[in-house]
């Protein structure tokens, strides 16, 4: 049961939700977080059902919520406790509670005169968020270029995908920096081939959501590690994966994540990759198995439980 843990004698809803988390939120996807704050306040403790039940939503709604805000940096939730506090300044897992060192204004006023693409990054910077840069936006644009190593170029890129995702809060993009320089996405080249990647599989996710009709909802952590790992570690295309959820259906009724995941791993494990490959599989299979009346993939032995558990440590 979700431990919460944050004593205050009032709800303390931040001017960064209001400003930059909420109004972008599923409304339930609200009601869950200010449910959370308060029973963080007052140190309460309340399971995902009876958060549920109490805001009168699906427990998988409750999860789905709590999921996206950790996602975005509103909160913590892991292990099933849910953490209020510095989650958005935890800019990585070894450099949380760091301070970062910047640069003042007066030496960063000295290097914009002697180096005009950086006088120009900043009404730039300012057009793309489309709003007015305070010093210490201007002071972490410099930390970008002097202590990352990303030029102005790449500067921009990198606001301009945040932008992309509706996120335009300078600790959201200094968390998406730092990644950027810990995966060597530093030069024009990297930066160009990691948005066309995000890109691709952007249409991708949102190919096989709609296929699920699921498209009006976030995929789960765990949904979202089955997607990537189909289209990352196995290579397989929106057709296959589309091949796999008609036998999950056809099998089970259903939309079983773990179910398709068996499918399409073992077309992986067997060299499989075209649909043409995986129909001819099915076939055999299916008539080499059919006087035992056996499944072609059998979902019985799968506790999406433990697996939920085991998708979530991978992450």
């Amino acid at each position: 049961m979700p431990k919460f843990n944050y004593k205050m004698n009032f709800i303390p809803v931040s001017v960064d939700f209001m400003e930059n988390h909420m109004p972008a939120a599923n409304g339930a996807y609200v009601k869950v977080y200010l449910l959370s704050l308060s029973l963080a306040v007052s140190g309460g403790e309340m399971s995902t059902a009876e958060m549920a039940g109490k805001l009168n939503l699906l427990e998988s709604d409750v999860v789905n919520a709590l999921e996206y805000w950790n996602k975005n940096n509103a909160l913590i939730y892991k292990n099933g406790n849910i953490i209020f506090g510095n989650a958005e300044t935890s800019v990585s897992n070894n450099q949380e509670n760091q301070q970062i060192p910047k640069k003042t204004m007066n030496e960063i006023s000295e290097a914009m005169t002697q180096n005009k693409a950086l006088a120009d990054l900043c009404s730039i910077s300012q057009e793309i968020l489309g709003k007015t840069l305070k010093n210490k936006d201007i002071e972490t644009l410099y930390w970008f270029y002097d202590d990352l190593g990303l030029s102005p170029e790449v500067i921009t890129m990198l606001l301009e995908y945040c932008v992309s995702k509706d996120k335009r809060n300078m600790n959201y993009i200094e968390k998406v920096a730092i990644s950027w320089h810990e995966n060597g996405i530093t030069t024009l080249d990297a930066a160009v081939n990691f948005l066309t990647e995000e890109k691709e599989k952007g249409g991708y996710f949102h190919s096989l959501r709609k296929l699920f009709g699921i498209e009006n909802r976030n995929l789960s952590k765990t949904e979202e590690t089955f997607l990537k790992t189909w289209h990352d570690e196995y290579n397989m295309d929106e057709n296959m994966v589309g091949l796999a959820y008609e036998y999950c259906i056809m099998h089970t009724n259903k939309l079983s994540f773990p179910y398709m995941n068996s499918i399409i791993k073992r077309w992986n494990d067997i060299g499989i990759h075209t649909v043409s490959e995986a129909e001819n599989d099915h076939e055999e299979f299916k008539n080499k198995n059919k006087q035992n009346n056996l499944n072609v993939y059998n979902d019985d032995s799968y506790n999406y439980d433990e697996l939920e558990k085991i998708m979530q440590d991978k992450m």
